[in-house]
């Protein structure tokens, strides 16, 4: 009996990130991707996102690579007083187990040197103000005050 509860857990949970992913990327396609440059929220990238692949794959730490290290410590940062909103963007959707990013953008009232004091852990190779690849359709306004940052690891 305890053997088919575990089997059954395994198959509820497998079919639960499956079903994220689909959302996901069902939501990605919507904004009009690949035509379109586009941002999804860190909640819709990395929850159910197991694949070490999906973001900063050239870090060979294990723990660090993981997407929830990754995603724990943008969190963090997003919940600071002087941060807007972070977002992860969506640079492939297709070669992998989940949509691959290369860049996370932070709205933030924090100077670079801030930023990557707070990132040094997830080990970016750039941290420079502005968009990286021009504003994401679905990207909000940036509010007076704030300043929009891009996080890139090749």
């Amino acid at each position: 009996m305890r053997k088919k509860l575990t089997i059954l857990f395994l198959m509820i949970s497998i079919t639960g990130c499956m079903n994220k992913k689909e959302k996901l990327v069902e939501k990605i396609y919507a904004l009009g991707y690949p035509e379109n440059e586009i941002v999804v929220s860190l909640e819709d990238f990395f929850e159910g996102n197991n694949d070490q692949e999906s973001i900063a794959p050239h870090i060979f730490d294990a723990e660090r690579t993981s997407p929830q290290i990754f995603y724990r410590k943008l969190s963090e940062l997003k919940n600071l007083e002087q941060v807007d909103d972070v977002f992860v963007r969506i640079q492939d959707v297709e070669d992998s187990d989940w949509p691959f990013t290369d860049t996370v953008y932070i709205i933030s009232k924090l100077s670079v040197e801030e930023i990557r004091s707070k990132l040094t852990d997830l080990h970016p190779d750039e941290i420079y103000e502005e968009w990286m690849y021009g504003q994401p359709i679905n990207a909000p306004e940036v509010k007076d005050g704030f300043s929009i940052f891009s996080v890139w690891w090749d």
